[in-house]
């Protein structure tokens, strides 16, 4: 992106609503913005998302608006513009989350089958509540879910992809892109999302090893059944990548019914070769990590 990194300590001062932030920390950088942890006048601690992309920002500032209530959406605070040097650098500034991204997580502990389907069951229902609006969450991705460490609950980050049913897709992310799978045509609809939420439980259970390189869906299918979960859970995600499902929502149902009823367990009672069984020192982190998701939606 053409803007210069602001340097900590760094003030940046709202045009229109004169309000002050103080940059500490740099939280992200993506294609088009960067993301700062600021410091307002108050003291109060935010996030502070820049870009000299004026459509862009105005669109996820206004999709931050629109579900700034719903609780799996950060809060958003203001939409302001200011000048640095000879340009202009439009900024979000919105609720800072004091957590890790589902990526960085899963970098660092393991995850149990049964914690990946409830996971699958949190998104979904977010995706649903975007679906009742004719929307489409699009650009779905490890790093845009964020654990709120704070307030034991999962949030959708980076609302810049939500687009309306309909029209054509121009933020995604390959792995969950049906169009790079040639699996339907990079246009928003509940389908797509149902084929990134079933990619994002595949990528959670592979943990991205033999993924990256195999764009084949039914090779992918072939690798869940080398490692021996369910046949039932692996119908449900076939079906998911394949779009056969009714709708999203009965998509969503059989995956709650799942978590419910523990039907994802190994087919054979054993440990699969990519290690995903929860070993000893890990058992705490990342059965506090599912409970905290149960708690929350169920």
């Amino acid at each position: 992106m053409g803007i210069d990194r602001l340097y900590c300590g760094e003030k940046v001062v709202g045009r229109w609503n004169k309000n002050i932030y103080e940059v500490t920390d740099l939280l992200g950088t993506g294609g088009i913005a960067r993301v700062y942890k600021v410091r307002d006048q108050g003291g109060d601690i935010w996030a502070l998302k820049v870009s000299e992309d004026i459509h862009s920002i105005t669109k996820e500032y206004q999709k931050l608006e629109k579900f700034k209530s719903s609780g799996w959406s950060p809060f958003v605070k203001e939409l302001d513009d200011y000048i640095r040097g000879n340009g202009k650098v439009h900024f979000i500034v919105m609720e800072y989350i004091d957590g890790v991204n589902l990526k960085e997580y899963v970098d660092k502990n393991t995850i149990s089958i049964k914690c990946i389907v409830g996971v699958a069951v949190i998104i979904g229902k977010c995706f649903n509540t975007l679906h009742e609006e004719g929307l489409v969450f699009g650009d779905l991705k490890l790093e845009n879910i964020m654990v709120d460490k704070r307030n034991s609950k999962i949030k959708m980050i980076d609302l810049g992809g939500v687009t309306q049913m309909g029209v054509s897709i121009k933020e995604f992310t390959p792995l969950y892109d049906r169009a790079s799978f040639n699996m339907g045509l990079r246009r928003a609809d509940e389908k797509y999302d149902l084929f990134s939420l079933s990619m994002l439980i595949i990528v959670l259970i592979l943990r991205k090893k033999n993924i990256n390189v195999v764009y084949n869906v039914d090779k992918l299918v072939q690798i869940l059944k080398d490692i021996n979960i369910s046949d039932e859970f692996i119908k449900v995600i076939h079906k998911g990548l394949m779009q056969k499902e009714k709708s999203f929502a009965s998509f969503l149902d059989k995956l709650e019914k799942i978590y419910q009823n523990d039907h994802y367990k190994y087919s054979k009672g054993y440990f699969d070769k990519l290690e995903l069984a929860i070993n000893g020192l890990l058992v705490g982190s990342a059965m506090l990590f599912c409970g905290v998701l149960y708690k929350y939606f169920f």
